[in-house]
């Protein structure tokens, strides 16, 4: 038995040789030795293709009488359905922190309540409503706008427009769930300033748009969300919840003539009211005329997470592009100039990334990390080294095809789904980006130049004036950042210490 098993190996291995010749992966050289052919082809990663083309959807687009705008795509790749509506919020555009603080905490909380029980439906009602008919439901705000979106298998896309018709036109706002809500989001206000990253960019947004604009805030107080009551709800939901403004992008397995009908008959009956907001004008935001450092002091950390950079430009601007281009080179994936250097090269950090927000009135430009204490002073000098090196040398041919190959492919692979889809859309109209956004958008990325690089990284891309932002031990970093410029002390809480 033994016999026969050692010779049935044999007789595998001499007929997996004779496969291995036949195909070229190894050869016999002159002594009848077997040797493996040269693979140093490996070592070249294949060049890219030629671009895809890229065809969206058909699309239909129709503005109700009241303002609202509809856009209908149809999509039969999948037996689903996905609607998204954002709704711009007018936000009173002048006071300080504080008063912006409130308006933000009654932003987050409208959005979030709308879907807790409307028309003749409590919060469980509607929640188990959606759940028969396979779909789900959420609802949020963000600088610019609130959002409603939701997904449902395509046979019942008619009930779940009327069941947002109902949460959109119709929310109850429940003192019980208001209450509810309340001591949740206080709950969870408590554990995000734990993170080192929601503290970095709180400090960050109130240096770099300054104490009179809503941008400044990324999250209310504590204070501000006990404040919330049911009659504020109801006069924030009143003064933003209007369609005049609004865009609807419903895109599924449907016919699209059918749903146009739907929604005309469901969302036709939005009424614009009046408006009770208060005239202003947003000041002039902060231009820093040289180097500063905040520091957060988070006593006991033995890592420091840190961002650099400063104010940008809005979504429209004609230097988004460009500067989205730069930001690929320079942070933007494992093949930019950031990973390579300070990770790579360096490792002083797993991570390290640079990134383009833009909104619709102003954007930001940043860097970010984080490392071990010992090593934080180095890596934020490698990345403004990074900074000024994109600034004062032309960017070559290759290392820009790269970056516009990387933008173009996540571009395209955001629009692989309906959510990607509708959530461009929306993005589309409520920033004023044209019809021929999505259309035009590969196009443009292909257009910039190196000139247009160099420019926008020389205009947005600062290090002399930069704003460095670092959250950790401030007995282990203070001496080290004082080098970079004069550093001010906060504690978690946001305030100045001395």
């Amino acid at each position: 038995m033994k016999m026969t098993r050692s010779r049935t190996r044999l007789s595998l291995i001499i007929s997996l040789i004779a496969v291995l010749i036949v195909s070229g992966l190894v050869s016999t050289g002159s002594a009848g030795w077997l040797s493996l052919q040269d693979e140093s082809w490996r070592k070249q990663p294949p060049r890219p293709g030629p671009p895809r083309p890229f065809n969206l959807p058909a699309s239909r687009e129709a503005r109700l009488g009241n303002g609202l705008t509809l856009v209908i795509v149809e999509d039969h790749r999948a037996p689903i359905a996905t609607i998204e509506i954002g709704i711009p919020l007018m936000l009173t555009p002048y006071g300080d922190l504080n008063s912006f603080t409130h308006q933000v905490a009654l932003a987050e909380a409208t959005a979030e309540l709308i879907t807790e029980g409307a028309g003749l439906r409590t919060s469980e009602q509607l929640a188990r409503e959606i759940e028969t008919i396979g779909g789900r439901i959420a609802s949020s705000a963000n600088d610019d706008f609130a959002e409603v979106t939701a997904s449902v298998i395509s046979e019942n896309i008619e009930r779940m427009i009327d069941l947002i018709g109902d949460a959109l036109l119709r929310p109850t706002f429940p003192q019980k769930e208001i209450a509810l809500y309340k001591n949740n989001r206080v709950e969870s206000l408590a554990v995000e300033r734990q993170d080192p990253a929601f503290l970095v960019r709180e400090r960050f947004n109130h240096v770099v748009y300054g104490s009179h604009h809503p941008y400044a805030v990324i999250a209310p107080t504590p204070e501000a969300v006990r404040a919330i009551t049911r009659t504020k709800l109801l006069n924030f939901y009143r003064n933003n919840y209007t369609p005049s403004s609004a865009v609807i992008v419903i895109a599924g397995d449907f016919d699209a003539t059918k749903i146009e009908a739907k929604l005309r008959m469901v969302f036709g009956k939005w009424k614009e009211p009046r408006r009770a907001i208060a005239g202003g004008k947003i000041q002039a935001m902060p231009k820093p005329t040289a180097r500063r450092v905040y520091l957060i002091d988070r006593p006991g950390s033995e890592q420091a997470d840190f961002r650099i950079g400063g104010l940008a430009v809005a979504r429209a601007h004609a230097d988004f592009f460009p500067l989205m281009v730069a930001n690929a080179v320079l942070g933007a994936g494992t093949g930019s100039r950031l990973f390579l250097n300070v990770r790579e090269k360096k490792g002083y950090t797993y991570d390290v990334s640079s990134t383009v927000s833009a909104f619709k009135e102003a954007g930001t430009f940043f860097a970010s990390s984080e490392t071990r204490a010992e090593a934080t002073l180095a890596a934020i000098k490698e990345m403004l080294a990074e900074l000024d090196r994109l600034r004062n040398e032309k960017v070559g041919m290759e290392e820009l095809q790269n970056a516009k190959n990387y933008l173009t492919g996540l571009f395209s692979l955001e629009l692989s789904t309906q959510g990607g889809i509708a959530d461009q859309m929306i993005q589309a109209r409520l920033f004023g980006l044209g019809a021929d956004y999505l259309k035009t958008y590969r196009a443009r990325i292909e257009a910039v130049t190196a000139d247009q690089v160099q420019a926008v990284a020389r205009k947005y891309m600062m290090s002399d004036n930069a704003t460095i932002v670092v959250v950790g031990d401030a007995a282990k970093l203070r001496k080290d950042l004082s080098t970079l410029g004069p550093v001010e002390l906060f504690d978690t809480q946001g305030k100045r210490m001395k």
